[in-house]
């Protein structure tokens, strides 16, 4: 029997007959068959179930062990073979004669052996207190000689198990057993994994490399339930497709190439979601592209005119402040028809402090993304669209160091913003009597309910929202001083009120230091007041500087 023949019992009478000893008809004229001499592992099926796995040994050696059969010593007979399959058996014969034909019965039942050509390989597979078992690999077509020899090594290595799929690409793309082992054993630096090179995929930007499995679950967790621009190497974090100088054309090739990896690896309906991200990411960059107030419908506006009307919904948006649109809009601008809700609109006055204070709309200055934040007390928001980072109260852009051009100071310093002197960065810090100096009238503002806590939800850290919590007074409307003070200076911008006029000496001139405007030399001869003058006059105009 050449090198790896299986035989296959098949359950087919064969006339009548007696039990001789393992099956001694005499085998059917063939042409000269000449000896195999290496050791061979048969997988023998097909075998009764109904039998001692002792008394299938002894037949089946005696069977190896005749004559007519190859006479060569059965060196071990495994049965039942794996120990769940009672129906075949594994015997290893130093000899085995090739026939065309056999007979082998059992019980008086007589059964024709059919031998089929393949090679096979040992592989151990489990083992038990007192015995082995093994496995029986079928070498692919195509493998042989060499190539054959290191498809069997690589199976049968001691503490190392191989799929048969990822041994035979490795076999047949290396040259020898070393640099195929090496092909089958390249390391995820993810997981930790032990994978095959075709199972490594490298990212097109950065040149960093993981295994199937980790592409698969990060990008598909990234794709869900992140902003496009996060989904980036999950290694190293780029690219940084944020950036708006010089990144378009490095975003738009990345996720060119991503999308072909994602449409290969990934569910059809993840790669649909990531091209609507896509889709989406890609208009919000369109300076005429606006959503819909009313509807999840957007369209680009190219007309001069605020009123946008929606072909959807049939309903009408303002372009400039993305509002749903009022007849009183109409001839005027967004800050003037906020002016006019404000004094005349009397659902708006009742509503506009609740409004303010529970739920905080942020439009981003960069993609014009509009979302709603609980208040938290910090000023640093980060579009969830963009990743834009900028200040909730003046909409300066947030920068780190170097990455700020606006002085040489900026570079020693961490995460910054500009703020101007209106920002609630600045006026935050002023008493309720001086925010109300600046109004220059004492707002009558809406009351709520009076409670002895400020019922304002905020974000939580640890997720979530909540009341404010902090004591009211019943001069703050019944609100906290901080959430108090945060109406006024809203108020004090809406109306362009300019802190500057109330500024002392000293504040006049951190102001001037601050947006690097030459302090102007006193003479003198010149009264006090005269100086106080000039130095508001220049504070004032620093505010072009601050634009």
């Amino acid at each position: 029997l050449p090198t790896g023949w299986i035989i296959e019992i098949n359950r087919q009478m064969q006339g009548d007959g007696g039990d001789r000893g393992g099956g001694d008809y005499p085998p059917i004229p063939t042409a000269v068959t000449p000896l195999v001499d290496n050791q061979h592992r048969i997988l023998v099926s097909q075998l009764p179930p109904d039998q001692s796995p002792s008394r299938v040994k002894n037949k089946l050696t005696l069977y190896f062990q005749r004559r007519s059969n190859g006479g060569g010593e059965v060196l071990d007979v495994t049965y039942p073979y794996p120990p769940t399959q009672h129906d075949q058996a594994l015997v290893n014969a130093e000899q085995v004669l090739l026939q065309a034909d056999r007979i082998f019965t059992v019980n008086e039942r007589p059964f024709r052996i059919q031998l089929k050509r393949v090679n096979s390989a040992q592989v151990r597979v489990g083992s038990t207190p007192n015995q082995f078992f093994f496995l029986c690999i079928t070498v692919p077509p195509g493998v042989s000689g060499d190539k054959a020899a290191i498809f069997h090594s690589l199976l049968s290595l001691e503490g190392r198990s191989f799929s048969q799929a990822d041994v035979e690409e490795a076999v047949q793309s290396c040259r020898d057993l070393p640099s195929a082992l090496k092909y089958l054993s390249h390391e995820c630096p993810i997981c930790r994994e032990q994978v095959s090179f075709s199972k490594i995929i490298t990212m097109t930007h950065c040149l960093c490399a993981f295994c199937e499995s980790c592409f698969k679950a990060y990008f598909s967790q990234a794709i869900k339930e992140k902003s496009i621009v996060h989904v980036v190497c999950p290694m190293c974090g780029q690219p940084d497709v944020r950036q708006s100088q010089g990144g378009v054309e490095e975003a738009l090739d990345y996720f060119s190439l991503l999308d072909t990896q994602i449409r290969h690896y990934l569910d059809p309906q993840i790669h649909e979601l990531f091209q609507r991200k896509l889709r989406d990411r890609a208009l919000q960059e369109m300076p005429n592209f606006r959503w819909c107030a009313h509807c999840s419908f957007g369209l680009l506006h190219e007309a001069d005119q605020l009123r946008m009307d929606c072909p959807s919904c049939r309903k009408s948006t303002c372009s400039q402040c993305k509002t749903a649109w009022a007849p009183q809009h109409q001839g005027l601008s967004c800050e003037k028809f906020r002016e006019w809700q404000l004094h005349n609109n009397p659902e708006y006055q009742t509503a506009k402090l609740e409004n303010l204070l529970s739920r905080n709309k942020i439009e981003c200055p960069k993609c014009k993304f509009v979302f709603y934040l609980s208040k938290g007390g910090c000023l640093h928001f980060k579009c969830t669209q963009c990743q834009h980072e900028f200040c909730g109260g003046c909409n300066r852009p947030f920068k780190l160091g170097v990455g700020c051009d606006f002085s040489a100071e900026c570079g020693s310093k961490g995460l910054h913003a500009h703020h101007p002197r209106d920002c609630l960065y600045h006026l935050r810090d002023w008493n309720v009597p001086r925010l109300h100096r600046l109004l220059q009238v004492n707002p009558t503002l809406p009351t709520v309910e009076v409670g002895s806590v400020c019922a304002v939800l905020e974000h939580r850290e640890m997720g979530g929202d909540g009341p404010c919590g902090l004591p009211t007074l019943p001069e703050y409307s019944g609100y906290c001083i901080l959430h108090y003070k945060e109406c006024l200076v809203e108020l004090i911008n809406r109306s362009h009120a300019d802190p500057a006029v109330l500024f002392d000496v000293a504040e006049m001139l951190a102001e001037l230091q601050r947006w690097h405007i030459p302090v102007p030399q006193k003479n003198l001869q010149d009264p006090e007041a005269l100086y106080v003058q000039h130095l508001r006059q220049d504070s004032i105009k620093s505010a072009l500087r601050s634009r």
